[in-house]
């Protein structure tokens, strides 16, 4: 028997803004995020660091940061899209499809990032790593016929 129901807390915890609001802090102080763990712990993944993305909104132009698990990619910083494998995108990527030039804190510092979405022979490489180890297969199949978007974030 598991002492800690991971899923549950997953659930519970992205709806709260008190703990998405604690998440934030905890990822600025250690880089890792406790929501993520949950989510990442019920899906069986393995455990990724936790960067911050500061966007702004695609329609009303206000700044959002989200607390999101990333890969590196030589010098560059991936985030999967997977939006918990739902059939629409997370704002967020609308954001960054509107608006590139964006902010991360990754690896207990700020940097100033352009973001563009891999398409093609780049994704599938990207998508062929990240997935290796399982990752992510779940939400590709709940989230057909939407591709998962991989966001990459070099430094500007």
């Amino acid at each position: 028997m598991a002492l800690v129901n991971w899923k549950n807390l997953a659930r519970r915890f992205a709806v709260e803004p008190r703990w998405l609001a604690w998440d934030r802090l905890c990822v600025r102080i250690t880089g890792w995020s406790f929501v993520n763990r949950a989510f990442e712990e019920a899906a069986g993944m393995s455990s990724r660091p936790a960067l911050l993305l500061t966007t702004r909104h695609h329609v009303n132009g206000r700044e959002r940061t989200v607390v999101l698990p990333y890969y590196v990619d030589a010098d560059r910083f991936v985030v999967v899209g997977s939006h918990g494998g739902r059939p629409t995108d997370a704002i967020w990527a609308l954001n960054l499809r509107a608006h590139p030039d964006v902010r991360i804190r990754a690896n207990h510092r700020w940097r100033d990032v352009r973001c563009h979405e891999a398409k093609g022979e780049e994704r599938d490489g990207l998508w062929r790593r990240i997935t290796a180890d399982g990752a992510y297969l779940h939400y590709e199949k709940t989230a057909a016929p939407r591709i998962i978007p991989l966001m990459v974030f070099t430094p500007r």
